[in-house]
């Protein structure tokens, strides 16, 4: 309310404020002039002079801007103004009470002096009241505007001032409108009342405010923890809660932040892991790119390379070169066949869209068969033994059985490719405590310590690998890592160089699913 208010203070400068306040003395002065008739004796006019002239000064002095300079040149320009204007008016007053004397003699000749010195007492203070109680309010509305306590005693301030405005003025309109006295009467009445005003006021304000401060100090301190806890939330302090005391509004107010600082810490938690998913999910492609750009450009120099010799030398190749030409460009085709279809493979597990198709499979038969299918292939290209240690009563296990068989493919794979010939190559299948383990076991060149701990990464290849023995696209242990978890399996890996490695898969055996799925 002060604010909205607060346009009409300090606003124009000396000659619209002097029109101003002069048009509203006017106005006052045709009001008494219209309500208190022409009367008898000096008191309409001795009246509208109490009235006229403090307002004219009051709002002259609530109009005009403030001057420049230092505070103590302000404040002497003030005094002078408003002392100057309030001594005129009074001169203007005795004037006309002067000469309305010689019409009126006897007792108002005794009245000149004091009426004329409660005029200019009346006049300077309703303009020291124009110049200071806008201040004064201002602050006061600042006070009650950032503190509830103030706010609590403002409240009570402002009956009081009100009902003393309306008990100021309705005496004032009696007696202009009964004439019931001169204008001293007036003043005396005015001054009187707004004395008790003021001395009522001075009594009431500090005993509320004490009885404000004791009687609303819990709720303020519950209130100012609240604000605090506010500002820290506010300041990224997600974590930060405040204890609920009592029944009331407060208390389910503080009920209410606590639910929505948790909410909204659980929120934050949850962008948090989303931004660092995204963050690793885009970091993961500039690699995977990279990797990609890097494993199809050997394949692919290779037939370039081999179909420009062919061409350039066509008419001079013999059939048995043309012939080692054509099966070397077959194999590097079967190559970028086996990246390519690898990495439509991992693109769909990362989109989780690989379809998986679970059913009760043993894997004692399949691995059985996985063997015996590759055992002739294994010696008569490599020169390695494959074998299988599968025991008779292997539990059933819940997985998809072609990517279990993929899976079991890729190590054979892996392992036939790091295995020197006359090594050997062997898929043992345990029984752990309801869990079916899965074992390929080479006597290969094993796997250097520092090179373990990253095996299953996309792209990964141990220092032998890259340097002669590769041919692997670095996605095959990946995959096999992708589909076994996929399924709730497990992977892991023991290896010593110079004597070979262990590939280890882990299901749970079928009666436990059914134990995990009853619970569940």
């Amino acid at each position: 309310m002060m604010r909205r208010w607060s346009s009409l203070f300090f606003r124009v400068g000396p000659i619209r404020a002097l029109l101003e306040a002069l048009v509203l003395s006017f106005l006052v002065w045709g009001i008494i002039s219209v309500f208190a008739g022409s009367g008898q004796g000096i008191a309409p006019f001795m009246n509208a002079h109490v009235l006229a002239d403090p307002l004219f000064l009051f709002w002259f002095a609530l109009r005009l801007r403030p001057f420049k300079g230092h505070w103590w040149r302000q404040t002497i320009i003030t005094l002078l103004i408003g002392g100057g204007m309030s001594l005129a008016l009074a001169a203007v007053f005795r004037f006309l009470f002067d000469k309305t004397y010689a019409r009126f003699p006897g007792e108002y000749a005794q009245l000149a002096f004091p009426v004329t010195f409660a005029i200019i007492l009346l006049n300077f203070g309703a303009y020291f009241a124009g110049r200071i109680g806008p201040r004064i309010l201002m602050f006061w509305d600042q006070l009650r505007r950032t503190r509830l306590i103030w706010a609590l005693t403002h409240a009570q301030v402002m009956v009081v001032a009100f009902g003393a405005g309306v008990l100021i003025i309705a005496a004032d309109l009696i007696l202009i409108l009964t004439h019931s006295g001169p204008g001293f009467r007036i003043i005396s009445t005015t001054v009187g009342l707004l004395i008790v005003s003021v001395i009522t006021m001075i009594a009431i304000v500090p005993p509320s405010a004490l009885f404000s401060y004791f009687a609303m100090h819990r709720t303020i301190n519950r209130v100012q923890a609240l604000t605090m806890a506010t500002s820290s939330l506010r300041d990224s302090n997600y974590a930060v809660r405040v204890s609920v005391k009592g029944e009331d509004e407060v208390a389910q107010l503080q009920a209410d932040f606590n639910t929505m600082a948790a909410n909204l810490e659980s929120a934050m938690h949850e962008l948090q892991e989303e931004r660092d998913t995204v963050s690793s999910l885009l970091q993961s492609r500039r690699e995977l790119i990279a990797s990609v750009s890097h494993e199809l450009r050997t394949p692919v120099a290779t037939l370039r390379g081999y179909l420009e010799t062919t061409l350039i030398h066509w008419d001079d190749i013999s059939l048995a070169t043309l012939h080692h030409d054509l099966r070397v460009m077959e194999d590097e085709v079967v190559h970028l066949q086996k990246l390519v279809e690898d990495l439509f493979t991992l693109a769909r597990s990362e989109v989780g869209r690989l379809a998986l198709q679970c059913k009760p499979t043993d894997v004692g038969n399949m691995i059985r068969r996985i063997v015996d299918a590759s055992v002739s292939l294994a010696w008569t290209k490599s020169k390695i033994d494959l074998v299988a240690e599968v025991p008779d009563d292997t539990p059933v296990v819940f997985v998809d059985p072609v990517r279990v068989e993929q899976a079991i493919q890729n190590l054979l794979h892996n392992g036939l490719r790091h295995t020197p010939p006359g090594g050997i190559i062997a898929v043992v299948v345990l029984v752990e405590a309801e869990v079916v383990v899965i074992q390929v076991k080479d006597t290969g060149e094993g796997i250097a310590p520092h090179d373990l701990p990253h095996v299953w990464e996309r792209f990964y290849q141990a220092e032998s690998a890259r340097t002669g023995m590769g041919g692997g696209s670095g996605l095959g242990l990946a995959l096999v890592k992708e589909w076994v978890e996929a399924m709730g399996g497990m992977v892991s890996v023991e290896s010593v160089p110079g004597e070979g490695s262990c590939f280890s898969i882990r299901f749970p055996a079928m009666q436990q699913v059914k134990l995990v799925e009853s619970e569940a």
